[in-house]
């Protein structure tokens, strides 16, 4: 890919098949939600595919062939379900962020510009945890090589309390969500203050996260049966789910260099993103406590497509299987 000129910045190479499917994602995906229904479904689910495709060029760099598949999960998924095109666009931002993979670190007003972004689209529970992502990464892209400026962490806290401040007078935040704004402060203060790698405090937090998730899930299968039509999105976040855990705990084996060249992506900046992205899908439905199972789920639906292919293909690689793929 070209050289770009902003950090969060990765222009396509045309001249790559994977870039080519990526286009051709956007646009294919665009013309059936337009005549699906209209322009509103068309730019949802022509973002989804092309958003769907460049997260999973994020997280498994390596493979393409798990960025071709997500494009076509991601525009797909968001014909069927009820998808937000901004939540995943701060999704993008956030992972890439943490992976690093344009070769640039964040200026001091990038990171204010993706803080405040991340800002903007916190005006749903789903959309609260991508800020609280985002955040997180601008932290963490502190404390991992290559670090970036330390000034980002204080914009990182200036995030997580705007989005938090956004989401608390203009959306629906219940007696759970200070609960779960509780947790997110005592994981912040951990980070920032324990001296604890923050890979293994990711580590860690990821399965004190997932399995309660999990065990929430199947309780409210045991407690309310399926919501009228819904069984293939429990299908999807299931699985979702148990392989956000899989990828999560997997090692990263990365060769493909950044976009400047000459440095290989961090396999440690790679692993934490994983984290990052699965821990967010494990948490971002906790509003079905008080609502639909489904509409909680919904908003990010792609990524759940994104993490089991990549899981798959982290599997397939352990157990032997010849994978095709190439450094891009």
């Amino acid at each position: 890919m070209a050289t770009p000129k902003l950090s969060f910045a990765r222009p396509l190479d045309l001249r790559l098949f994977s870039d080519r499917v990526a286009l051709a994602s956007l646009f294919v995906f665009g013309a059936v939600g337009f005549w699906w229904g209209g322009w509103a479904e068309a730019v949802e689910s022509g973002l989804a595919a092309y958003l769907a495709w460049a997260l999973s060029r994020e997280i498994d760099p390596d493979y393409p062939s798990s960025a071709n598949l997500a494009a076509l999960a991601g525009g797909a998924i968001a014909l069927w379900l009820d998808t937000h095109a901004g939540v995943l666009f701060v999704m993008l931002l956030a992972i890439r962020v943490m992976v690093g993979s344009s070769g640039l670190s964040a200026a001091r007003w990038e990171a204010g510009l993706m803080g405040l972004g991340a800002i903007v689209f916190s005006g749903t529970q789903t959309g609260w945890w991508a800020g609280m992502v985002m955040a997180g990464a601008l932290f963490l892209d502190t404390r991992t090589s290559p670090a970036a400026s330390p000034s980002h962490r204080w914009i990182s806290g200036g995030a997580a309390f705007g989005a938090a401040a956004f989401y608390l007078f203009l959306g629906d935040a219940g007696v759970w969500w200070w609960a779960h704004l509780a947790g997110v402060a005592a994981a912040s203060l951990i980070l920032v203050y324990g001296r604890i790698d923050p890979r293994r405090s990711l580590i860690i937090a990821l399965p004190m996260a997932g399995f309660p998730t999990v065990a929430a899930l199947l309780g409210k299968l045991a407690g309310g049966g399926l919501e009228d039509g819904s069984l293939g999105i429990y299908v999807l976040l299931g699985a979702g789910l148990l392989f956000s855990l899989a990828l999560g705990a997997c090692r990263a084996e990365v060769a493909s260099p950044t976009d400047r060249g000459g440095n290989k992506i961090s396999a440690e900046r790679v692993e934490m993103a994983r984290i990052l992205l699965a821990a967010f899908l494990l948490v971002s439905w906790a509003s079905a406590s008080t609502a639909s199972v489904t509409g909680a789920a919904e908003p990010a639906a792609p990524l759940l497509a994104v993490v089991i292919l990549v899981a798959f293909r982290e599997m397939r690689r352990r157990a032997g299987w010849k994978i095709p793929g190439r450094p891009s």
